[in-house]
């Protein structure tokens, strides 16, 4: 026996009510991403018209991402080494006015307007001898590692100036909004018969995240290593 039709539009009201219920739109929500998931990253491989004159140095590499702060471009630069101008080497050391700087900065795009949220320098001055003021490009990374939907930034670097084989003094530094984060040492040299360096010291802020502190360790260990040819 078929049941009554009020009995079938009653339950169709019900199923009905239930669809639009708050209970089912919350579960029908998209769930955040796994803790530790990268944010969808984009290399950036040339730097848009708006952003000219921004920025100091030769353009290196960047990286572009969305968090809940908007459409967010990672510049880094770096200039080489370069004599002062107005300054000139003198003849007996000409090489005793060699500089070298790098520049990492970060702006927020809103409608073609670039706006700068923070900028990290860091240099070699008056150097006679090799001269290094570099990134360490394949360990730039931006991921969002408590799952808060704000990304952290990592860079890393290396600076130094030497005429020997001595280890270059290297550097994380990472933002999650405009919070940094630091881990400082020098680079693990590491030959037949020779080793040196390797040493790390994260500051308070990092020490006091146990999360980015393990992440920066991890990076620290596999890109601390610098070769000699």
């Amino acid at each position: 026996m078929n049941p009554p039709l009020n009995y079938i539009s009653l339950m169709a009201g019900l199923w009905f009510s239930w669809l639009l219920s708050p209970a089912w739109l919350v579960t029908a929500q998209a769930s955040p991403a796994p803790r530790g998931q990268k944010m969808s990253v984009t290399p950036v491989t040339s730097v848009p018209t708006g952003m000219r004159g921004l920025f100091k140095g030769n353009f290196r590499y960047g990286l572009r991402w969305t968090d809940l702060s908007g459409d967010n471009w990672l510049i880094l630069t770096q200039t080489g080494d370069f004599t002062p101008p107005g300054r000139r080497p003198s003849p007996d050391e000409p090489d005793e006015s060699r500089h070298s700087e790098l520049y990492a900065y970060r702006f927020v795009n809103a409608a073609g307007v670039f706006s700068p949220a923070w900028q990290i320098t860091d240099f070699v001055r008056d150097c006679p001898l090799d001269i290094t003021a570099e990134f360490i490009v394949p360990a730039t990374e931006v991921t969002d590692l408590n799952g808060n939907g704000v990304a952290e930034v990592w860079v890393m670097y290396k600076t130094a100036c030497r005429g020997d084989v001595s280890p270059a003094t290297l550097k994380i530094i990472m933002y999650e909004s405009n919070k940094k984060y630091a881990m400082r040492g020098n680079a693990r040299i590491q030959l037949p018969d020779f080793s040196e360096g390797g040493d790390k010291n994260p500051d308070a802020a990092l020490r006091a995240n146990r999360t980015f502190l393990q992440h920066a360790e991890r990076k620290w260990q596999k890109f601390c290593r610098e070769t000699f040819e």
